[in-house]
């Protein structure tokens, strides 16, 4: 256990570049964190951090050591974690789109197998998130594919789709215009628009549209929550998009009506595990969950 209790520090010390910074977040003393590292280094024979005054650099020993090291200590976690409660515990990193239509429905079923799981489910900026599966502090990750397009660390991850289908224009059924044969450009130029996307999503978007969104100044209303921009939608003249199964619910209901997108734009929405972690059922389990939504 002592030497499970060094590498703690020695991850801190590494994914923090600082020995006071893990010593803060590891509630230590500075001194407590010199010391551990140097038993580590004393016990394996190697050196593991060049130290000066201001920075604190890894060796090829340490950066050979890291990756270990966290495996290790998210393996001795979970298993602590099942002999003291007996218990699976799946933490959850997702973007705001996935929670609303696809996480909790997938619960549901994952619930009938593991009826006494605890889940976990968060947002989190993308590129974040990547960090805490890699460092084994989150168990699946749940974005739009052009999220996953840039993140870090994929060649860590395995990614599934779990979704992949087109995005609808929903508006209320009083709507006072017809919005058939129109362009994507003439919609977003002559009607205010309520979208649940950030402008970190828009990058990702064909430059043409993203100059055209910036020259125009919309859509008037960002709301990073799909049914907010519902809510909203069902009470103005505001357009809105959807991913085609949520509209679709919507509109069989008589709640609002829909047209296709005329853009190809899908609603694409991937589940990504760390690599080493593909032998574990509950979490092939919950994405299968997700998939058969």
């Amino acid at each position: 256990m002592d030497e499970m209790r060094l590498l703690r520090h020695f991850e801190a010390v590494y994914r923090l570049s600082s020995f006071s910074a893990a010593a803060r977040e590891l509630r230590l003393t500075h001194s407590a964190i010199t010391k551990s590292i140097k038993a580590l280094e004393d016990g394996w024979e190697a050196q593991l951090f060049n130290r000066t005054t201001r920075s604190v650099i890894p060796t090829e020993a340490a950066k050979k050591l890291y990756p270990q090291a966290v495996e290790l200590l998210a393996f001795a976690a979970n298993v602590r974690r099942s002999v003291a409660t007996e218990q699976i515990e799946i933490n959850i990193l997702s973007g705001a789109g996935a929670i609303e239509g696809y996480i909790h429905p997938a619960i549901l079923k994952f619930a009938r197998r593991y009826p006494e799981a605890r889940i976990n489910v968060a947002t989190m900026q993308a590129h974040l998130a990547a960090d805490e599966l890699l460092q084994r502090r989150t168990d699946i990750l749940v974005y739009h594919d052009t999220s996953f397009a840039v993140m870090p660390h994929k060649s860590q991850m395995r990614l599934t789709k779990v979704v992949d289908e087109p995005y609808l224009i929903v508006y209320r059924p009083e709507f006072s215009s017809d919005l058939r044969n129109n362009s994507l450009g003439d919609l977003l130029l002559h009607y205010d628009w309520a979208l649940p996307v950030s402008r970190t999503f828009e990058d990702f978007l064909p430059a043409k549209l993203r100059t055209f969104l910036k020259n125009e100044a919309a859509p008037r209303y960002r709301l990073a929550n799909q049914t907010a921009c519902i809510e909203l939608v069902k009470q103005s003249d505001l357009l809105t998009v959807l991913p085609g199964s949520l509209a679709e619910g919507l509109v069989a209901r008589g709640e609002l009506s829909a047209i296709p997108l005329p853009a190809d734009f899908r609603f694409a929405i991937s589940a990504a595990i760390h690599d080493n972690a593909g032998l574990e059922p509950a979490l092939n389990h919950f994405i299968d969950c997700m998939k058969a939504l």
